[in-house]
């Protein structure tokens, strides 16, 4: 009797679904390395640019309105009023809510508050703070830091330095 040699052992057809799936596993791996690193990326890119946009307002505030005074630093550092001359005499609040995940700043009547963005585990870290650093020359220096796991060394911070009555 003569076999017809055309066909498929079921042995040749295991081993051929076996390097298949090892194929497709490794696949799915890898796509999912690189959703996890764009899920990252999109949180950074959210932060920074919430950070850039704080950044501006604040900073653009103290410099443009003319900084001449700090007064109501409270105790643990989380909130200031700002005294400007420019182009009118005005104050600002500034208050960092850790509890609240919230950065509120404004003119007196006008404080917006900023809320962190909503990512999952992003939080306004305790340790942010506002210093007055009273002198001839003295400054104020705001530092904001916030946390995430996915963050190296878990934390994101940026300062906003400013002098205090600066004579140009």
């Amino acid at each position: 009797m003569n076999l017809n040699k055309k066909g498929i052992t079921s042995v040749e057809l295991l081993v051929c679904f076996i390097i298949i799936s090892t194929i497709v596993v490794s696949m799915y791996n890898l796509i999912l390395n690189y959703r996890n690193r764009e899920q990252i990326e999109e949180i950074n890119n959210e932060v920074i640019s919430y950070s850039n946009n704080l950044q501006e307002i604040i900073q653009s505030d103290l410099v443009m309105g003319h900084l001449v005074n700090v007064t109501s630093v409270s105790d643990d550092g989380y909130s200031a009023t700002f005294a400007f001359d420019n182009p009118n005499s005005y104050t600002t609040t500034l208050e960092i809510d850790p509890d609240r995940g919230v950065i509120s700043y404004g003119k007196s009547g006008e404080i917006i508050d900023y809320e962190i963005p909503s990512i999952a585990d992003l939080m306004l870290s305790p340790e942010s703070s506002i210093e007055y650093l009273p002198a001839t020359n003295g400054y104020v220096k705001i530092t904001i830091i916030l946390t995430h796991p996915n963050f190296e060394d878990e934390t994101y911070s940026f300062m906003i330095n400013c002098p205090v009555n600066y004579v140009y």
